[in-house]
């Protein structure tokens, strides 16, 4: 049966992929939480473990202090000995200690490269199971696809970029076809110069005055054109009203025809 997605009904809704992420990551949570109290007990039984051999070469340093120290002579060359004893027993000497500091602060920080090798073999074992696909096969998450948008550059390269230029111990070892295609562009750009060049030449300077007076001139040509066209229109709507006057005289003085009227005739 092929249940709609849209339906309240179907397995992979939004509510329930909701739910399974924050399963996962609660779960994510947990993992990380019993590897920190793993690794702290690791730490600890290693410090108890250097403590303990720490005190056990202290009381080797004391079994000989209590063989040798009855003797006069030995008093001078143990003196050393025994400050040294009593200060690392006030003190011991920890030749971890930088290492220590070092798990500390991982402790506190978390161990970044652990957490990454963590998520990695989770993902892995959803991506083998087939957790994420059925939960993100529709999403840019599981295609690994970037909108149109996010894909755009922020600065946009220019195409009038200088091309890097050859050398000439680089060029003994460029084919024929690169040789070519390098003297064709040199030739269309000298040729766009030289075209260039012609351009400005063949531009003379040109006086201003000389510019205004043509200008003028141009000008009054175009009014006295304007105005002849303007007598030209008045002239033919004179013509015209006078063959209407005309036309209508010649309506008026015709003779009165009596068959558009007969009962008028009789008088």
């Amino acid at each position: 049966m092929n249940i709609l997605r849209h339906k309240k009904w179907h397995v992979r809704t939004k509510e329930n992929v909701a739910r399974v992420r924050r399963d996962e990551a609660k779960a994510a949570e947990e993992e990380k939480a019993r590897a920190e109290r793993a690794e702290l007990a690791d730490h600890e039984d290693r410090i108890q473990r250097l403590r303990s051999k720490n005190i056990g070469n202290t009381s080797d340093v004391a079994n000989v202090k209590d063989i040798f120290g009855s003797r006069a002579d030995s008093k001078d060359v143990m003196g050393g000995t025994s400050s040294s004893t009593s200060a690392s027993n006030e003190h011991h000497v920890n030749l971890f200690k930088e290492l220590e500091e070092q798990e500390r602060k991982n402790f506190a920080s978390g161990n970044k490269e652990y957490a990454a090798e963590k998520k990695k073999e989770q993902d892995d074992w959803e991506s083998k199971v087939g957790i994420m696909k059925r939960f993100a096969e529709d999403t840019k998450e599981y295609s690994r696809d970037n909108e149109w948008w996010e894909r755009i550059p922020l600065l946009r390269e220019h195409d009038d970029k200088k091309p890097p230029k050859v050398s000439k111990s680089e060029k003994k070892f460029l084919t024929s076809e690169e040789q070519k295609a390098i003297k064709l562009k040199k030739e269309k750009k000298k040729k766009r110069k030289d075209k260039i060049k012609g351009i400005e030449h063949a531009q003379p300077c040109v006086d201003i005055n000389l510019l205004r007076q043509e200008r003028l001139a141009r000008e009054r040509r175009e009014q006295q054109r304007v105005i002849m066209l303007t007598k030209q229109e008045n002239k033919d709507d004179v013509e015209e009203s006078i063959d209407k006057m005309v036309h209508l005289n010649k309506d008026r003085d015709r003779r009165y025809n009596s068959q558009f009227n007969p009962e008028f005739s009789r008088f």
